[in-house]
């Protein structure tokens, strides 16, 4: 057996604050293209559900590490910080070890 790293899925469940979804929508799908370049990034998708005010992130990364340095640059940035003045709710994040 090899000591490679396990990919990692994310699933992110995001509710927007009332009347303010197609403005959280349009600043995380901003976002994609940077979280589709970033090391270690294998696939990233945006899922919406507008009826719902609700999104749904999904990232595949190569490593658990290489997800971890993605939210740590992210957090620098201010991303994070921005984004939650749109978020109604907690997320709900998510990570699981592809099999």
């Amino acid at each position: 057996m090899t000591n490679t790293p396990e990919k990692e899925a994310v699933i992110v469940t995001v509710k927007a604050v009332p009347s303010l979804f197609d403005e959280l929508a349009a600043a995380t799908q901003a976002m994609m293209p940077e979280t589709r370049e970033f090391p270690g990034c294998i696939e990233a998708h945006l899922l919406l559900a507008p009826e719902r005010e609700e999104m749904v992130i999904f990232q595949i990364w190569e490593s658990s590490e290489a997800q971890s340095a993605y939210l740590t640059w992210r957090a620098e940035r201010g991303d994070f910080e921005r984004l939650g003045e749109l978020i109604h709710d907690e997320q709900i994040f998510r990570t699981y070890t592809l099999g």
